[in-house]
């Protein structure tokens, strides 16, 4: 099959959106397939702060027109691009897959009167819709078929031997945004002893930086981007894994695999899609409170009771395998190209 993604960040952007595509469109490749990916850097756009405008199509339409793909597959939610392309695609005659990252949870009611939209009366321009979780997967009730594959992780490329160390280290990893939730674990830090290591960049990074040097903490590392071979040390160098996010557009959480395919517990907050992910393994806190966040963390400096929550990582990541995603996309291209109603779940 010739198979194109249209998502808004792919490789070389460290994003979420951004691994899983690169992720899929690897496997993809290995199972023989062609596949190419397009994003908003192929487009002319604008960014304001979170918000990316797409002003016109660029080169994406062309390709669509021109490409003689047997599927395209756009990822979204990303306002003026996804469903764009998701209407433009359909309307040339296009067999069209929609994976559904996450609903749209900014500029309220704006955002709220876009998903509406979207779950009445844009999702009927896909032939299917893919989600990552079963939050997320139950809520549409539209007449499309839909199917539940769930993100996987490269195990092999975070396990190891861990790395030694006397301190208690606490790891955040992900894009410098305000939906990430770093006020929220900058306060939970304050008085703990712990180091406070983050990875990860973006546009918010300088706001982040001078908020911890305002709360005085001098536990807190930035460090930025940093390659896999980096990111891997980090894991196995960290015994918490934190990921503090307050609204809904984190709405997987593939750091946490990975930080518990390298041996670090897992705190993270209870939203949809990321609840479905860890709570088999870690510690679930309510969004945006500082006090069960701190709670968390101090529960988890006791290494006997953190084992606890690394052995049964280390069971849960066993089921995810990019592999299996990438068999599980290829079976919901057949079932669009041979109009096979089996759902996929």
């Amino acid at each position: 099959m010739k198979i194109l993604h249209i998502i808004s960040e792919k490789p070389p952007v460290k994003s979420g959106f951004s691994r899983t595509v690169g992720k899929l469109k690897e496997e993809l490749i290995k199972l023989g397939h062609e596949v190419d990916v397009l994003s908003i850097q192929d487009c002319i756009a604008k960014t304001f702060g979170e918000m990316k405008i797409v002003l016109q199509s660029g080169n994406v339409k062309r390709i669509l027109k021109n490409g003689d793909y047997n599927i395209v597959n756009i990822h979204g939610h990303t306002p003026t691009f996804s469903e764009r392309f998701l209407v433009i695609s359909k309307l040339m005659g296009k067999k069209v897959v929609y994976t559904f990252h996450y609903p749209v949870d900014v500029f309220k009611p704006l955002g709220t009167i876009y998903n509406v939209l979207f779950n009445k009366i844009l999702v009927r321009f896909a032939d299917a819709v893919v989600f990552t979780s079963k939050s997320y997967y139950e809520r549409l009730h539209a007449p499309v078929r839909k199917y539940l594959v769930p993100w996987g992780v490269d195990s092999g490329m975070f396990s190891g031997k861990r790395i030694p160390h006397d301190d208690y280290r606490l790891l955040f990893v992900g894009q410098m945004r305000p939906y990430k939730g770093l006020n929220v674990l900058f306060r939970a830090v304050q008085g703990l002893d712990a180091t406070l290591n983050i990875v990860g960049d973006g546009p918010f990074r300088a706001k982040y930086e001078q908020f911890a040097k305002r709360l005085n903490l001098c536990n807190v590392h930035f460090y930025g981007n940093v390659e896999d071979d980096m990111l891997r040390e980090f894991y196995l160098s960290s015994d918490v894994l934190v990921l503090p996010s307050v609204r809904a557009n984190e709405a997987f959480g593939l750091v946490t695999l990975e930080a518990a395919s390298a041996g670090c517990a897992v705190v993270a907050s209870d939203l949809p899609g990321v609840r479905d992910v860890v709570r088999e393994f870690g510690v679930l806190v309510r969004p945006n409170d500082v006090k069960s966040l701190k709670e968390a963390l101090i529960a988890l400096k006791n290494e006997d009771v953190r084992r606890k929550y690394v052995n049964k990582g280390f069971k849960v990541v066993a089921k995810y395998s990019w592999r299996k995603v990438a068999e599980d996309y290829v079976k919901i291209y057949q079932d669009i190209l041979s109009n096979n109603m089996g759902i996929l779940r």
